[in-house]
């Protein structure tokens, strides 16, 4: 096929030194196929211009006088459930994990775990040329793990790691970590609020567990605060627990002590996720889709939802349609009419 597409590319150029024009009569302009031209997006390496930063706009620094500890999460395994054993929490004590720059698995190429201006300072401040950062090299990339003049490679014991965000090394390690979203939490609100089993570490500035502590408290009533608004409402706080728990409570012939004794027992578990999910602005859409599943106005398939009438998926175009999507879908202003006809249809 190759070979083809270059023989075609110059055919239609050929014989043009034999045409004759009749200048009497209105010109006629030959008709010359033209080939499109092929371009060649980013799989070949993008050289690094020479060009100093000189003359360009001073890029913002990135970098930030703070401290940030990475730290181990432990998990309960089945061997091992003292969290003092040698082998507590699922890791040893000298053991070490390393995380690398993350590939995508649509392009090959390393993620990208720096912003453009990030990549500019970084590479001004270090004395590199322009594009020694990118991703796309082919040659001495800088986030290939075998490039030992490179930094693709975050190695992390089980004691508690630091690193100072002041400095363009321990910086360029904390991005990379970020970018492992899947095994570093980026905060411990985020490891509280979004916990996921494949957590292994967590970053924490030096003053976050601190101000937890402190603002433990506050959270605490502001929990009792939210709750006090919808206790006697049992669909809310069916739907709220619901959230929490990730499966079903069940439907009218949950008692409303009960639903009321689980919720006080999640605020003392996790009262910031409680809350989190009490103060979101979709919880009322997200309540009246589930009273439609339940009224068999609304179908739920493989945690899609979509309109009975039609099969129609409540969300955007390129959207799936997941809870929270669907939530979206039925409070925007443009789809007023259809939640107020839902509502309706709950009444008869």
């Amino acid at each position: 096929m190759g070979k083809k597409r270059v023989e075609e590319s110059g055919a239609g150029f050929e014989g043009m030194e034999n045409l004759s024009f009749d200048t009497s009569a209105a010109p006629v302009i030959p008709q010359v196929q033209r080939v499109p031209r092929q371009v060649e997006y980013p799989m070949t390496e993008e050289k690094p211009s020479k060009k100093s930063y000189e003359d360009d706009e001073e890029p913002v620094s990135c970098l930030r006088n703070e401290r940030v500890i990475v730290r181990f999460v432990p998990r309960e395994t089945a061997m091992v459930k003292d969290p003092k054993h040698v082998l507590g929490g699922g890791m040893a004590e000298k053991a070490t994990r390393s995380f690398v720059v993350p590939i995508l698995s649509s392009t090959g190429h390393y993620k990208n775990v720096l912003t453009n201006n990030e990549m500019k300072f970084l590479e001004k401040i270090m004395g590199m040329e322009k594009g020694a950062l990118s991703v796309y090299k082919r040659t001495d990339n800088f986030w290939d793990d075998s490039n030992p003049n490179g930094i693709g490679r975050v190695t992390l014991h089980k004691q508690d790691n630091y690193l100072d965000l002041n400095s363009p090394t321990d910086y360029i390690k904390y991005k990379i970590l970020l970018a492992n979203k899947d095994y570093i939490a980026a905060s411990l609100q985020e490891l509280e609020d979004y916990p996921k089993a494949t957590h292994q570490f967590v970053i924490i500035s030096e003053n976050a567990e601190a101000t937890s502590r402190l603002n433990k408290a506050d959270i605490t009533m502001k929990c009792y605060m939210e709750y006090g608004k919808v206790e006697n409402d049992a669909d809310t706080l069916r739907v709220i627990i619901e959230l929490l728990e990730g499966r079903p409570v069940g439907s009218g012939n949950v008692k409303l002590d009960f639903l009321k004794g689980k919720i006080i027992e999640w605020i003392s578990r996790n009262s910031r996720q409680f809350l989190n999910i009490i103060t979101d602005e979709l919880l009322p859409a997200k309540v009246l889709i589930k009273k439609c599943v339940e009224a068999g106005l609304i179908g739920k398939r493989n945690d899609a939802y979509f309109l009975m009438d039609g099969n129609v998926p409540l969300c955007e175009i390129n959207e799936e349609s997941t809870l929270n999507n669907a939530a979206k879908y039925l409070s925007s202003v443009k789809r007023q009419e259809l939640k107020y006809t839902l509502e309706a249809k709950l009444k008869q």
